[in-house]
Parts: C-alpha cells; sequence; structure tokens
C-alpha cells in the first residue's frame, strides 16, 4: 500500500511538473532557441578546414514551426566574392532540445529523493543531456557536410549517417527515450528500490531484535 502511494505520488508530481514545464509561456522558446544557436556555435564553429558553419535564426518569412537553421557553406566551393553552395540544415530547437530536458528535470524533480541527490542529479543529469543533444546535432551535420564535399562516406557509413540523422533529428523518437535512461543513471539507486518497496521515500528501514 505504502509503495502504491509513492508511485501515485510520483506520477502526479510529474504529470504536473512536466506540463508546466512544457507550456509555451511567453517568451521562453526564444529564450531556449537563443541559447540553443549560441551553444552550438560556439561548440561546432569552430575554423578549422574548409568547413564554414553558422548557427541562425530562421526568417520569420518563411513561416513555419523550425526556429534555427545551420548554413553550411566549403570555403573551397566559394568565388573571389565569396559567394557559392550553401546547405541549411534547420531545426526544432524546442523538440530536440527543450521538452527532452523538460522530460528530464520533472522525472529528477518527481522522484521521491533527499534533495541533496536531486540538486546532484539534475546537474550530472543536465550534462549528459547537453551531450546527448550535442551529439544529435554533430549527426546532423556530419550527414549534411556530404552534400558539400566537406567528407567523402563510404555506403555502410552514409547509412549511419543518415539513420542518425532520421532517428535523432527527423523522428526524435531518441529524444524521449534519453532523458528517461539519463534519469535512471543519475537518480535511482539499488537502496531506492528497497527502500520504496518498503514504503521509505528514498531511505531505508531497518528492523532491530534483541539477541539473548
Amino acid at each position: 500500500m505504502a509503495s502504491r502511494k509513492l508511485i501515485v505520488g510520483f506520477f502526479w508530481r510529474f504529470t504536473l511538473l512536466y506540463g508546466l514545464l512544457i507550456l509555451p509561456w511567453p517568451g521562453l522558446n526564444e529564450i531556449y532557441g537563443s541559447y540553443f544557436r549560441a551553444l552550438g556555435q560556439r561548440v561546432f564553429a569552430h575554423e578549422s578546414g574548409p568547413r564554414l558553419l553558422r548557427f541562425e535564426a530562421v526568417p520569420a518569412d518563411i513561416g513555419h514551426h523550425l526556429d534555427t537553421r545551420i548554413a553550411l557553406a566549403n570555403c573551397n566551393q566559394l568565388d573571389r566574392q565569396g559567394s557559392g553552395p550553401v546547405r541549411y540544415l534547420e531545426l526544432d530547437t524546442r523538440g530536440i532540445g527543450w521538452v527532452p530536458t523538460a522530460l528530464l528535470l520533472a522525472l529528477i524533480m518527481a522522484t521521491p529523493i533527499p534533495w541533496r541527490r536531486k540538486t546532484w542529479a539534475m546537474w550530472w543529469g543536465l550534462l549528459l543531456m547537453h551531450g546527448f543533444i550535442l551529439f544529435s546535432v554533430a549527426a546532423y551535420i556530419w550527414n549534411g557536410s556530404t552534400a558539400l564535399s566537406l567528407l567523402s562516406l563510404t555506403a555502410f557509413w552514409k547509412q549511419i549517417a543518415e539513420g542518425l540523422e532520421e532517428t535523432l533529428i527527423t523522428q526524435m523518437g531518441a529524444s524521449f527515450v534519453a532523458p528517461v535512461f539519463i534519469w535512471i543513471l543519475v537518480a535511482i539507486r539499488s537502496r531506492d528500490l528497497v527502500a520504496w518497496r518498503s514504503g521509505g521515500p528514498g531511505s531505508l528501514r531497518f528492523s532491530s531484535k534483541r539477541v539473548g
């Protein structure tokens, strides 16, 4: 009975927190989109080799929900005026970034563990979540770079690159699976499972017995 109450409590806390985090609060998408582009620019737009890369907001006159695009170019294909082919890789930063991050935060905050552990779990969880998001973007750039002769892939590796883009960017199913695995990794301990079965939120219950 006690463990059932813990489960019910977890689910209503999670539902409330996740709902609040993904509500379309005024300005939230714009703020997160700007942060996403700044982070992407810092991580990926290093000046080395022929690749030119820039994260930028999608112009409002295009009129769709994708808010960010990655402009890719090969400096070896540019003329003297700096003109040449550009490939745009468009992204929904809310879908691949904020929504899975909100899912992770809601799972951690709803988990019945001490707040000190929650704080550390959120710290490490956000670090790992950022790593996953950046890996997804890297796979997108990796696959898109082949169209500009920035790199060449064998048929096998091209299939891998296209599969990663489809899974991580297009379908975004992994964006809902990854936060669950990260949550389990950073917030759940085997002793928690024992405690929750016995009805204690995050602490073990010991029974004392008299000897003699």
